[in-house]
């Protein structure tokens, strides 16, 4: 359903989503006193008396590599030049999964079976939080498009199973869409919507006057360049000299100030994604793609910005690998093809080296302040981006008891080697992040509301549903995907999940209802929002009779497009909410092509031969949570759409695989679509099960393929599931 209460509430949904610098305070801040409520009354607080600093840190050999196996008693930790004992210490790997899926790829055919040999070290199955920040605004358009280009080839080629990454812009542009996922077909349109946003009057006409010589002439006084420029005005207008100086200054002076909002602009973007990032658990890795900004202390606090952004990229755990997508310079003053008055002289050539120097100089603080990597003259965005998650993805965790107030500030200087290594080299941020000294424990939501009664239930539920990353208070399952029926068309099917065990009750409750107030919205690409609401009631018997899941469904008809399907839900007797959210696509099937509906997967927990090899598809309980015990059997269902052409049966092949680090881990053998089954040929269900029994616990990718070998077409569904 939609309303115009339903589209006001789309209109401050996505404003919270977009406002990324202002939506999040940092989980890691201290607390060094009692925090106040309205009425004066002190929250009540635990204080933790084991106080630690720490870091990341990364290890490379002479190549370049990851050096793994290190242990504590090799690393040598200095403060402010004093030798400092480690009291934590942790290896994170995560790229060892990425590694060995890779060296496990490849096609594999064979009945229902392992495939292939376990690792002597089981894989990690920690996923990368991957950022790319285009600098759009600051970005030349054959740049921007080198980018995008290498930006898909990551998402289609280098992306791993249990990757989230996020494509953001400077100027905001790729709107709803810039949020962490695993759903290739949000990255891509995210890439689709990165357009210039560059200043044009840098490059108006045939005098350039670039944002590192408007500088020059207006904060620095260069009278040589600004000669230049006043002779080559003159020359390409046809004036006299006191005009050409009269629009050179007002050129100086637009491309100035137009240069300043740009990188405040950039910054503050690039502060507000490090910033929102911090609910995140793990490393966070940020590309910062752009061509470079000018970073003049005489025309702005940017430095100071600067410092503030690495100073919160080590508060959260980011690191940034900046790149310079220029690639190899050339003085276009020196072009008579492009200038009519070229220089000769070489009093501007001699700011090429100046210009290049100033503009990469604001790459080489972030990358070297933060832990990173500044890549530079270089044409090749695959190999930095290769390089950095090679690199970047493994790190050690390093924690310390800090010995003065410096310390706990995170001013003091550290140092970090590896005893008896001197060929290995220590990559670190020159800060580091502080441990929370004090936690608070929050008042009960019904006080909360108390103390601030502008607040209603109703605004709570909303506000967490706009929240960027999902709430946990609540813990709730989502399960989204869609069905094209023959009288109802093309339906959104969610459903949602509970367990009884994160359910609270008041001992004075015992025996009475719990109430849950879900509100959800599915919004597409487009700006189309479908909403509902809904109230779950659970009866006492819910709770103790041995059904941990609480399960309830909802329908919305959908039109073709992407989808952001977002529910949150709220106990209404604590108050406490939760927030799942997921991508859905929804094909045009009026296209005539071939399409598979979305994968639903359920549990059949015994061995029952008629339900094995029934000739007709069942209702099929549909698991939220996609967890499935190892002694189960998984069993899963799916539509295939426009398999049959005109009179001709259709000859379709559906092949199933699983999938670990990316890498196949059981292969079914290919089965044929059956025709017996529905008399609708334009919908033909297909379904089949998988025993668990020999796949160890992780996190698995279930792919299936339709293969139509008349029409020579093929449709993909996947979907993820834990094994337990």
């Amino acid at each position: 359903m939609r309303s115009p209460k339903a589209l006001l509430f789309f209109l401050l949904l996505i404003a919270a989503l977009f406002c990324l610098s202002v939506s999040h305070k940092l989980q890691a801040q201290t607390v060094d006193k009692p925090q106040k409520n309205s009425t004066g009354q002190a929250d009540e607080v635990v204080r933790i008396t084991t106080e630690l600093v720490q870091t990341d840190v990364t290890v490379l050999d002479r190549q370049g590599r990851f050096v793994e196996g290190l242990k504590q008693e090799q690393f040598e930790l200095s403060v402010e030049g004093k030798p400092q004992s480690l009291s934590f210490f942790e290896p994170v790997l995560a790229t060892s999964a990425a590694r060995d899926g890779k060296a496990a790829r490849g096609d594999v055919v064979s009945t229902i079976a392992a495939v292939g040999t376990p690792p002597a070290r089981r894989p990690s199955e920690r996923g990368r939080s991957i950022f790319f920040f285009v600098d759009d605004v600051h970005l030349a358009p054959e740049n921007l498009a080198r980018a995008r280009k290498s930006l898909l080839n990551f998402i289609g080629n280098e992306m791993k199973q249990h990757d989230q990454v996020a494509v953001v812009s400077t100027s905001g542009q790729v709107g709803f869409l810039q949020q962490l996922t695993n759903n290739q077909a949000v990255l891509r349109e995210a890439v689709a919507r990165l357009n210039n946003r560059r200043n044009p009057e840098t490059h108006a006409g045939k005098v350039r006057i670039s944002e590192y010589d408007a500088a020059q002439v207006s904060e620095h006084f260069n009278r040589e360049l600004f000669t230049y420029l006043v002779a080559a005005t003159a020359a390409e207008f046809q004036t006299d000299m006191e005009t050409a100086a009269n629009m050179v200054r007002n050129r100086v002076h637009q491309i100035g100030a137009q240069s300043r909002t740009a990188t405040v602009n950039t910054l503050s973007a690039l502060l507000g994604l490090i910033r929102s990032s911090a609910p995140l658990p793990g490393r966070k890795i940020v590309f910062f793609i752009t061509d470079g900004f000018i970073a003049d202390p005489r025309a702005s606090n940017v430095l100071e910005v600067l410092r503030q952004i690495t100073k919160t990229a080590a508060q959260v755990g980011a690191v940034i690998y900046s790149m310079d997508a220029r690639g190899v310079f050339a003085d276009s003053s020196t072009d008579a093809g492009r200038n009519d008055y070229p220089d000769f002289t070489g009093s501007v050539s001699r700011n090429l080296l100046g210009e290049t120097t100033a503009t990469q100089e604001p790459l080489q603080i972030l990358a070297a302040d933060t832990g990173g990597r500044a890549f530079l003259n270089s044409n090749s965005f695959e190999d930095g981006f290769a390089r950095a998650l090679d690199e970047s993805s493994s790190y050690y965790l390093l924690a310390w008891r800090p010995a003065r107030e410096t310390e706990r500030e995170g001013k003091a200087r550290i140092a970090v080697s590896i005893k008896g290594r001197p060929d290995l080299k220590v990559r670190l941020r020159r800060g580091f992040i502080e441990a929370p000294k004090v936690a608070v424990v929050k008042r009960p939501a019904s006080e909360e509301r108390a103390a601030a009664p502008g607040r209603t239930p109703d605004d709570e539920l909303r506000a967490a549903l706009a929240s960027l990353y999902p709430l946990r208070a609540l813990p709730v399952a989502l399960s989204a995907g869609y069905v094209n029926t023959a009288k109802g068309g093309t339906v959104l099917q969610a459903s949602m999940q509970i367990d009884t065990d994160a359910l609270r009750s008041d001992p004075e409750r015992q025996g009475q209802r719990t109430e849950v107030d879900v509100l959800g919205v599915a919004i597409d690409d487009r700006g189309a929002l479908s909403s509902f609401k809904q109230k779950v009631t659970i009866d006492p018997e819910a709770k103790t009779s041995g059904n941990r899941a609480i399960v309830w469904n909802q329908q919305l008809p959908l039109a073709p497009g992407l989808y952001q399907v977002r529910v949150a839900v709220r106990e209404r007797e604590t108050g406490r909410v939760g927030t799942m959210m997921q991508w859905l696509e929804v094909p045009d099937l009026a296209s005539g092509r071939l399409h598979m509906s979305s994968l639903f997967l359920g549990e059949r927990k015994a061995e029952t031969t008629a339900e094995k090899y029934a000739t007709a598809p069942r209702a099929l309980m549909v698991s939220v949570d996609r967890r499935f015990a190892r002694s189960s059997v998984l069993r899963f269902q799916t539509y295939i759409y426009n398999a049959t052409r005109e009179t001709a049966a259709p000859d379709v092949e559906i092949q199933a695989r699983v999938l670990r680090n990316d890498a196949p881990v059981m292969v079914l053998p290919p089965a044929k679509l059956p025709l017996d089954t529905t008399p609708d040929r334009m919908r033909l269900p297909f379904w089949s099960e998988i025993a668990l029994d020999r796949l160890p616990p992780g996190r698995y990718v279930l792919r299936i393929s339709a293969t139509n070998h008349r029409t020579k077409e093929t449709a993909v569904q996947q979907t993820d599931f834990i094994v337990e």
